[in-house]
């Protein structure tokens, strides 16, 4: 790794852990109670004890979106680590196995990415009713499809270099080539596609928030803030615009850091034991 990469590394990581550091002690930061509504306290502009000015019901935006940080990166981390860890181990066993259960696998992936992931999750929460984790679900029922295909790809070019056969020829099982021989040669390949996938994630359930589809009131979330503050645009703008300024920082961060992370993991030579 170049001293450049590595800089950019840490400097992306240090941003990354301050964002989940704010979100996890969010609520308790926040000056004001951010579900507490005040009506002599409506619309008022950023400034004095309110930072961000407040909202229709008089809540202060500043807390709101303090405490909002936890719920949407706790979703976020929750739906990235679920679909990373279906979706990887499936790859994986389709592509080194292969067979009629590749097949089917890739049949499936197909038809699950024919459809876009908002419209996907539009219809099951239709089906379903709205509500957070009926957009979890449906989301989650479409998202590990991308960290399958990926891994079965990935399965498919490194499955037949030299150290795999050595190995098996040396007698070592399935899950210990998988898991210590070929994971770690794919493994940066599917972290930048995961640390990329945080932003995406991110921005897939703010967009739904937004639609009044994920989280419903009173609870505090970005996509829901914007929502909430469409019909103020002209008379409150700052009801938009900070909740928003707070999504684009965090999608910024962990896009730029699923880039660092690319640029600075490389698979290297694996050592054949058994």
């Amino acid at each position: 790794m170049k001293k450049g990469e590595k800089i950019r590394l840490y400097l992306f990581v240090l941003l990354a852990v301050l964002l989940i550091l704010t979100a996890v002690f969010g609520e308790r930061l926040a000056p004001f109670d951010p579900l507490e509504s005040d009506f002599t306290a409506s619309l008022l502009p950023p400034g004095g004890e309110h930072l961000c000015g407040t909202d229709k019901l008089g809540r202060d935006v500043f807390s709101r979106i303090l405490a909002g940080a936890g719920r949407s990166f706790f979703l976020t981390f929750l739906m990235v680590a679920i679909t990373f860890l279906i979706g990887t181990t499936v790859g994986l066993l389709s592509g080194y196995r292969g067979g009629a259960s590749d097949h089917i696998l890739t049949g499936l992936c197909d038809i699950l990415l024919a459809f876009p992931d908002s419209v996907f999750a539009i219809a099951v929460a239709g089906i379903l009713g709205a509500g957070i984790f009926h957009t979890v679900f449906a989301l989650g029922l479409i998202w590990w499809t991308k960290y399958a295909r990926l891994s079965r790809t990935l399965t498919l070019s490194v499955g037949n270099r030299d150290y795999i056969w050595q190995a098996k020829f040396a007698g070592a099982r399935t899950g210990r080539i998988l898991f210590k021989y070929i994971l770690p040669d794919i493994l940066p390949q599917l972290l930048t596609a995961a640390a990329l996938d945080v932003g995406n994630m991110m921005l897939a359930l703010a967009g739904l928030s937004f639609l009044g589809l994920a989280s419903q009131p009173p609870a505090p979330e970005w996509g829901y803030m914007l929502y909430e503050s469409r019909q103020y645009m002209q008379t409150a703008p700052w009801m938009m615009i900070f909740p928003g300024l707070a999504l684009l920082l965090s999608v910024g961060v962990f896009n730029l850091l699923g880039d660092a992370v690319r640029d600075a993991l490389s698979p290297g030579p694996r050592k054949i034991d058994t």
